[in-house]
Protein backbone atom coordinates (compact mmCIF):
# COMPACT_ATOMS: atom_id res chain seq x y z
CA UNK A 1 0.00 0.00 0.00
CA UNK A 2 3.26 2.42 -0.47
CA UNK A 3 2.30 5.64 -2.08
CA UNK A 4 -1.55 4.73 -1.61
CA UNK A 5 -3.47 7.88 -0.98
CA UNK A 6 -7.38 7.98 0.05
CA UNK A 7 -9.34 10.83 -0.04
CA UNK A 8 -12.41 11.57 2.04
CA UNK A 9 -14.44 13.89 -0.17
CA UNK A 10 -17.77 15.39 1.23
CA UNK A 11 -21.57 13.64 0.01
CA UNK A 12 -23.06 16.87 0.30
CA UNK A 13 -20.51 19.99 -0.87
CA UNK A 14 -17.94 17.41 -2.40
CA UNK A 15 -15.59 19.64 -0.34
CA UNK A 16 -12.01 17.16 0.75
CA UNK A 17 -12.91 15.92 4.23
CA UNK A 18 -8.71 15.83 6.23
CA UNK A 19 -7.95 12.54 7.95
CA UNK A 20 -5.04 11.51 9.72
CA UNK A 21 -4.94 8.26 11.96
CA UNK A 22 -9.15 7.49 11.81
CA UNK A 23 -10.03 3.86 12.80
CA UNK A 24 -13.34 1.95 11.79
CA UNK A 25 -16.50 3.88 13.82
CA UNK A 26 -14.55 7.38 13.37
CA UNK A 27 -17.31 10.19 12.91
CA UNK A 28 -15.80 13.07 10.31
CA UNK A 29 -16.76 16.36 9.91
CA UNK A 30 -17.04 18.70 6.80
CA UNK A 31 -15.71 21.81 7.71
CA UNK A 32 -17.00 23.17 4.82
CA UNK A 33 -20.74 22.24 4.83
CA UNK A 34 -20.52 20.45 8.37
CA UNK A 35 -22.24 17.20 7.31
CA UNK A 36 -21.04 14.29 9.34
CA UNK A 37 -19.51 10.38 7.67
CA UNK A 38 -18.41 7.25 9.32
CA UNK A 39 -16.11 5.55 8.60
CA UNK A 40 -16.90 1.91 7.65
CA UNK A 41 -13.52 0.24 6.56
CA UNK A 42 -9.87 1.12 6.58
CA UNK A 43 -9.08 -1.23 3.42
CA UNK A 44 -10.81 -0.42 1.24
CA UNK A 45 -11.71 3.13 2.53
CA UNK A 46 -15.28 2.88 2.82
CA UNK A 47 -17.38 5.81 4.57
CA UNK A 48 -20.89 6.57 4.69
CA UNK A 49 -23.31 9.78 5.41
CA UNK A 50 -24.72 10.40 8.90
CA UNK A 51 -28.14 11.75 8.76
CA UNK A 52 -30.00 13.14 11.30
CA UNK A 53 -33.01 12.05 12.49
CA UNK A 54 -35.89 14.43 13.28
Amino acid sequence: MKGVKSKIKCPDCGAEIKHVGVQVGDILECRECGTEVEILSLSPLEYRELIEEK
